[in-house]
């Protein structure tokens, strides 16, 4: 029981990869292909790719509400990846 329990607090320790040049925001989702980064309104890609707090992709298709987000945008200007941030990756991307 003891090595389960110390086995989850390791897990949930795991710090995930985030790009050091990702833009840090807030973004409010509607479940389409555009969405608003900050007060700026924004076509995702074709291929956007929405990483969630537990880093398993999330179909942009199903994301609704305001969101502490860091994304990146594509040669075009696109957003193409995005990454729903905790509330502590949020605080240590901000704080730099």
């Amino acid at each position: 029981m003891l090595a389960l329990l110390l086995s989850s607090l390791a897990v949930a320790q795991v710090v995930r990869p985030l790009p050091a040049d990702l833009v840090v925001t807030t973004m409010t989702a509607n479940g389409s292909a555009v969405v608003v980064l900050g007060e700026r309104q924004v076509q995702l890609s074709p291929a956007a790719q929405v990483r969630g707090q537990d880093n398993l992709i999330i179909q942009p298709a199903s994301l609704y509400g305001k969101h502490r987000v860091g994304f990146k945008q594509d040669l075009q200007g696109m957003v193409h990846r995005i990454w729903l941030l905790t509330d502590d990756e949020y605080t240590a991307l901000t704080s730099k």
